[in-house]
């Protein structure tokens, strides 16, 4: 696959081989200390049996093991709900990026609108060349993610298993190319769908209330809870926090 050129108006996202959030978001802290995690999780029928089970197995990770969260290796396990595909990834491993699996991700966080109006010639992509906007190589529907936004659902991810609830996330929105952005309504002009550092995710059967909660609770960036449309926004920008 090849690496699309990055918009000279955005701005770029971290080098993957600087983003450890070990060192670039203190307060994304891992799990060890899983006592907020299990208030946080949803009270739904089999929840607190999955609890119950998950802490008799000594599946909960005890404080000192918290430190050692980050340094293991990062799974994620994800769905897109535009295509139905699945992908269960192993993207770092002793201490580093694996190149092959984040490259894999990236394409799996493509623009899959943009994609489908590649594919159907749409006017849209035709008029932002002709206006100059872009050339035809700047139209590419995939980018290089922040991988800080793979470890905020790295994290989600192990918060399902500990808790006997492993299932994919399903992503709904991931990177966005501006021409996409401008079409969708209520869309933020800057907004880090753009930059490759948001995603709009759920969690079959977890309340978006409790998932957005968590992810609060990481402090790795910005986290929108948006109840009408069923989705929780994450990003790799400055921590806040907001309900639509």
């Amino acid at each position: 696959m090849r690496t699309p050129d990055p918009y000279t108006h955005l701005e770029e996202p971290a080098s993957p081989a600087l983003a450890d959030p070990v060192s670039r978001r203190a307060a994304l802290r891992g799990l060890g200390g899983l006592g907020l995690g299990s208030i946080l999780l949803l009270q739904e029928p089999g929840v607190a049996f999955a609890q119950a089970n998950a802490a008799a197995a000594g599946a909960l990770p005890s404080a000192a093991q918290r430190d050692e969260f980050w340094t293991r290796d990062r799974t994620v396990w994800l769905r897109r709900t535009s295509t139905g595909e699945v992908i269960k990834s192993t993207y770092w491993r002793n201490g580093q990026l694996v190149p092959g699996e984040y490259e894999r991700l990236c394409w799996f966080a493509r623009d899959t609108t943009l994609e489908r109006l590649i594919r159907e010639n749409s006017p849209h992509i035709r008029r932002a060349i002709d206006a100059g906007r872009f050339t035809r190589d700047q139209v590419s529907q995939w980018t290089m993610m922040n991988p800080i936004i793979f470890d905020v659902h790295y994290a989600i991810t192990s918060w399902l298993g500990w808790f006997n609830m492993a299932r994919p996330i399903d992503w709904t929105s991931a990177f966005r190319h501006p021409i996409t952005n401008s079409i969708i309504e209520g869309a933020a002009r800057e907004s880090w769908h753009m930059r490759g550092g948001a995603i709009d995710a759920r969690i079959p059967g977890v309340p978006i209330e409790q998932f957005g909660r968590f992810a609060q609770w990481l402090g790795a960036g910005g986290v929108g809870v948006y109840v009408g449309k069923k989705f929780t926004h994450t990003d790799a920008g400055r921590v806040r926090a907001w309900r639509s």
